[in-house]
């Protein structure tokens, strides 16, 4: 082959691999869709085929946590694929015929964290969706390993303690996602203070916050005189504010923090 040929055939494999890099960068950034009659499908395979091992609540194995995303080999929906349809011998487990459809469920109903509602997310990059959660000062309220302020609540193990579907909905609408214990609270002492937090505890006699200067405030019920809870979210909505490529991306690297 002349040079003529070589240059050419060299540019003819540049450009192979600069559209196949281009095409995994463009699949990677529309994310994953997993849809709500895929998640419902999984959740009736999984209790007629895998729940007689793994548990209901998925953690009947040792060392794994289904729901959790919690696996000893798997890290990919094609390593779940596959460690579903080869098995793993050495544990005991046996390898499974199932239609690409049923895995797909199988594969959704597991990356929902067991979601029984079916709840839809979409799931993105998590290194872009960490430049996303910098980039809208998400710091300057929550948490995450030790950085940042803690008028919000921490997000350190959030992927391990909310289902992605609850994630994405605390983005989009977080009014209708906040939780009783993370709500804002407004308290007028007896002596006249008035103090807002995020309330943190509270049993029969005393309630704790964390104030907006992130002091930690507990309060005797007696000495106050008026308590309201906030029934909005101090969170803004993401919704019109972030495309949907940015949303899925702040959802896989929420998923992604395991404390």
């Amino acid at each position: 082959m002349g040079k003529f040929g070589q240059a050419s055939a060299f540019i003819g494999v540049a450009a192979l691999a600069c559209f196949i890099l281009s095409m995994s960068a463009s699949a990677q950034g529309q994310g994953r869709q997993y849809n709500a009659a895929d998640i419902q499908a999984g959740d009736r395979l999984y209790g007629l085929q895998c729940a007689i091992c793994h548990g209901q609540n998925g953690d009947g194995i040792n060392g794994v946590n289904l729901p959790r995303n919690q696996f000893r080999r798997a890290s990919s929906d094609d390593d779940i694929r596959n460690t579903i349809t080869n098995g793993v011998a050495a544990a005991g487990m046996p390898p499974f015929r199932f239609q690409p459809a049923e895995l797909n469920g199988l594969v959704a109903f597991i990356r929902s964290g067991f979601d029984r509602t079916g709840a839809p997310f979409k799931v993105g990059d998590a290194s872009h969706g960490l430049a996303v959660y910098n980039a809208n000062g998400c710091a300057t309220c929550h948490r995450v390993n030790g950085n940042g302020a803690r008028t919000a609540p921490d997000l350190s193990d959030i992927g391990s303690v909310r289902q992605p579907a609850a994630i994405q909905r605390s983005l989009v609408d977080p009014n209708a996602a906040i939780l009783p214990i993370n709500r804002t609270v407004c308290i007028l002492t007896s002596d006249g203070r008035t103090i807002r937090g995020r309330r943190i505890n509270e049993d029969t006699y005393t309630v704790q916050l964390i104030d907006q200067q992130e002091r930690l405030v507990s309060l005797e019920k007696s000495a106050i005189r008026e308590y309201e809870i906030v029934k909005t979210s101090a969170m803004p909505s993401f919704a019109g504010k972030l495309t949907d490529t940015d949303i899925a991306d702040l959802v896989a690297y929420l998923m992604s923090l395991k404390g």
